[in-house]
């Protein structure tokens, strides 16, 4: 299950930027999945509160998942 590896990088991103940032709480967590990825949208909500437990920024958030289409795909830059 690589969904809960994914989710707890997010959360952790966010943790940190939140901290940069002086933001004392989270609403949502957005993640945007690609239909021709392994990934199952329905364990990314099963698994959310198991990666934001115990992280008070994030008590009470939620997590939107938005479904990217597969097809017509193009890398257009990558940063290294």
């Amino acid at each position: 299950m690589h969904e809960l590896g994914v989710l707890k990088n997010a959360v952790n991103t966010v943790v940190n930027v939140a901290k940069t940032n002086h933001i004392e709480k989270i609403k949502f967590l957005t993640l945007e999945i690609g239909e021709n990825s392994s990934f199952v949208p329905a364990f990314f909500e099963k698994l959310f509160p198991v990666a934001i437990d115990g992280i008070k920024l994030f008590k009470e958030a939620q997590l939107k998942l938005i479904s990217v289409p597969g097809k017509n795909l193009v890398i257009k830059e990558i940063g290294y």
